[in-house]
C-alpha cells in the first residue's frame, strides 16, 4: 500500500508510511499492550509528523490512506443508530416524567418515593455515543469529551499544522495545554477540568497522531519552548522527505485494486478484534526478540553520553526511540495476525532496521525546529553536486567555482572544510600528487567513490 500510494500521487514513500503507522495503531484502539518486562509495558499509540511542502498531495494521500477507517466509522455509527434512537426516546420520557413529578410538588411519602424511583430510572437511561474513530483539529477539550465517549481512545489524522496551533493556545490565550496529549501517548490518568462543567476522567486514555505539515511549520515550532521541555516532541517519529515536485509525470498508475481491498480488509479486521474490544489485553515478546531489542539498546546508549554521545542533544527523543520500535514492531505483527500472542524475533527485527532511518530523520527535525544548521549541510551540499554533475574526479578550484553562491560557501576555506568531511566518510579522496612542487599552491584533485553516484 505504501508503493502504490507513493507511485499513484508521486509522493515520497515516507509519507504513507508514517501516516499507516498512525492509522494502524488508531485502528488498535487502545486495546493491546506490550509487556516488554514485568515494569516495562508500552502502550501501541503512535504520533507521526511527515513534513513536505506545499503541492505534494498531502490531503488525497491522507484520504486514501483513511478511507477504510472513514468508511468503517460510518458503518459502526449505521449499526449503533437504532439503540442511539430508542434510548434517546426512553431518556428524554423519563425525564418528562421527573418533571411531571416535580410539577406536582406532592412531598408526601408516597410522593417523594415516586419522585426518587423516576430519577433512578432516569439515571439508568444510558444513550450510548456515536461511534468514532477519528477527529481533525480539535480544542483538547473537545478532544477529551470525545475520547471519554469512545472509551478513552481517538486518532487524529490531518494534513494541517492547526493540532500544533491548538496546543500552542490558539484558543487559550496563548497558553499550553497539552497535557491531553502528553498523557495519551502513554495511557496515563487524565483529569480534564472544563468550565461550569463537571471535570472528564480518563482512566487509560489513548491518543494517535497522524500528521502531514509543511516544513515551515515545524521550524515554527521552536517559538513554543514548550513543546520541547514538557516532551512533546520526543513523543512524534518525524520524517522530512526530499520534496519530488519539478520530477513527477502527468503519467500516473492508480492504486491497484487488490492491493487497496487487501489494506482495506486488514484494517477491518484489526477493528473488528481489537477495537470493539471492552478492556485492553496485553501481548508478550519472545525472548529471541527481546535479545534483539536489548542488543540495540546497548548499541544506542553510548550514543546518548551528555558530553560524547552524538545525540546527546536529541537525548530526550532518543531515550523513547526503544519503546517506538516495540509499538512499530506490535502493530506490524497485528497487521498480519490480529490474534498474536507475542512479537517475534522477525518483526522486532523489522522494526529495529527502520531505526537509523527515524534517528535520521529526528535529528533533521529537531534542527529545523532549533534553528539550527546542520554542521554537515555543507558536505550534503557538495555531494548533491557531485551527483547532478556525474563527476568522478573534481578539483578544489572546480568546486569553489560552482558552489560558490550558496549560503555556507562564502569563501574557498568554506568548501575545503566540507571536502574535508566528505574525505573523512568516505565519499571522496584526494588524489596524491607525485608531480614535482611548483610555485603557488598546488592543484588539489579528489576522486570521487563510486557509491556516491548511485
Amino acid at each position: 500500500m505504501v508503493d502504490d500510494v507513493a507511485r499513484a500521487y508521486e509522493v515520497p514513500r515516507d509519507l504513507p508510511f508514517l501516516l499507516i503507522l498512525a492509522i494502524l495503531a488508531t485502528s488498535v484502539g487502545g486495546r493491546i499492550r506490550v509487556r516488554v518486562a514485568p515494569d516495562w509495558t508500552e502502550v501501541l499509540s503512535i504520533y507521526s509528523a511527515v513534513a513536505v511542502p506545499s503541492g505534494e498531495r498531502k490531503s488525497p494521500v491522507l484520504n486514501a490512506l483513511s478511507a477504510p477507517l472513514r468508511e468503517l466509522e460510518t458503518r459502526l455509527a449505521e449499526d449503533a443508530a437504532p439503540d442511539v434512537v430508542i434510548q434517546r426516546a426512553l431518556r428524554d420520557m423519563r425525564q418528562s416524567a421527573v418533571e411531571k413529578i416535580k410539577r406536582t410538588g406532592d412531598t408526601s411519602s408516597t410522593g417523594i418515593a415516586n419522585l426518587e424511583g423516576a430519577v433512578r430510572e432516569l439515571e439508568s437511561t444510558v444513550v450510548p455515543p456515536i461511534p468514532r474513530l477519528l477527529a481533525d483539529d480539535s480544542t483538547p477539550e473537545a478532544m477529551a469529551k470525545l475520547m471519554a465517549e469512545q472509551g478513552g481512545r481517538l486518532g487524529v489524522l490531518s494534513a494541517e499544522g492547526g493540532l500544533f496551533a491548538t496546543l500552542a493556545g490558539r484558543y487559550s490565550s496563548g497558553v499550553a495545554n497539552a497535557d491531553l496529549v502528553l498523557k495519551s501517548w502513554s495511557g496515563d490518568f487524565c483529569r480534564v477540568d472544563r468550565v461550569s462543567r463537571e471535570p472528564l476522567t480518563l482512566a487509560e486514555p489513548v491518543l494517535s497522531i497522524g500528521l502531514a505539515v509543511q516544513p515551515g511549520l515545524l521550524a515554527s515550532l521552536s517559538e513554543s519552548k514548550s513543546f520541547r521541555y514538557t516532551g512533546l516532541l520526543a513523543r512524534f517519529l518525524f520524517a522530512l522527505p526530499t520534496s519530488l515536485v519539478g520530477g513527477r509525470s502527468s503519467r500516473t498508475v492508480p492504486v491497484a485494486e487488490v492491493v487497496a481491498s487487501e489494506y482495506a480488509g486488514k484494517i477491518g479486521h484489526l477493528i473488528d478484534t481489537t477495537w470493539r474490544r471492552e478492556v485492553a489485553q496485553e501481548i508478550g515478546i519472545s525472548e529471541a526478540a527481546r535479545k534483539v531489542l536489548d542488543d540495540y539498546r546497548d548499541e544506542l546508549e553510548p550514543r546518548l553520553h551528555p558530553e560524547v554521545g552524538d545525540l546527546a542533544h536529541i537525548a530526550d527523543w532518543a531515550n523513547k526511540l526503544p519503546g517506538q520500535l516495540v509499538r512499530v514492531a506490535a502493530l506490524m505483527s497485528l497487521f498480519e495476525h490480529p490474534d498474536t500472542a507475542e512479537i517475534a524475533e522477525t518483526e522486532m527485527r523489522d522494526a529495529i532496521d527502520l531505526a537509523p532511518y527515524f534517528v535520521s530523520h529526528a535529528v533533521a527535525a529537531f534542527d529545523l525546529m532549533s534553528g539550527r544548521r546542520s554542521p554537515l549541510e555543507p558536505a550534503r551540499a557538495v555531494l548533491t553536486w557531485l551527483r547532478r554533475k556525474g563527476l568522478t574526479e573534481f578539483t578544489v578550484r572546480q568546486a569553489w567555482r560552482d558552489l560558490s553562491g550558496q549560503v555556507w560557501a562564502t569563501a574557498t576555506e568554506d568548501v575545503r572544510e566540507a571536502l574535508a568531511d566528505l574525505d573523512d566518510l568516505g565519499w571522496i579522496a584526494l588524489r596524491v600528487n607525485d608531480a614535482p612542487r611548483r610555485r603557488g599552491r598546488p592543484t588539489e584533485i579528489y576522486d570521487v567513490n563510486p557509491e556516491a553516484l548511485r
